[in-house]
């Protein structure tokens, strides 16, 4: 049963691997398991967030004027700082906080108009470093856990 809580919170927007590594590692299971199986699962959701924002976002631009002039509003203003693009972004999506995944990554490269291949491999990069922070951090709490009187 806790496998598919993991895998669920895992793939689900804004909470991922923040949420699921805490999760199986304080469940019992091994940090390097869950680490692999965490980053994995948050690298498949790379591809198919640019998917769905093909998909959902234009339909949507085009009936809600609102949603399209916030778009056009993000769009000029990320094409601005184009230059520092990849690294910001690897950095946003490595930052392990609630809402900065692969999700929030892809919809800023989306936005920004970055080249998806390298958009991918930036936002990779910030899963890879998220998934590290969190289970150091996870791990370290657990032992000052078991320390403390």
């Amino acid at each position: 049963m806790i496998e598919w809580l993991v895998f669920l919170i895992s793939v689900a927007p804004f909470i991922e691997l923040r949420g699921a590594i805490p999760l199986a590692i304080a469940a019992g299971y091994d940090p390097v398991s869950v680490f692999t199986i965490c980053v994995a699962l948050n690298l498949l959701i790379i591809p198919i967030a640019f998917v769905i924002l093909d998909f959902i976002l234009p339909p949507v631009r085009r009936r809600v004027k609102f949603v399209d002039h916030i778009f056009q509003w993000f769009v000029k203003r990320a094409r601005k700082h184009q230059r520092l693009s990849l690294v910001g972004l690897a950095a946003f999506v490595g930052i392990p906080l609630p809402v900065t995944g692969a999700y929030t990554g892809a919809l800023i490269a989306y936005t920004a108009g970055i080249d998806r291949k390298r958009a991918a491999l930036a936002i990779a990069a910030g899963v890879v470093m998220a998934g590290m922070l969190m289970v150091l951090a996870t791990l370290g709490i657990i032992w000052i856990w078991r320390i403390s009187p």
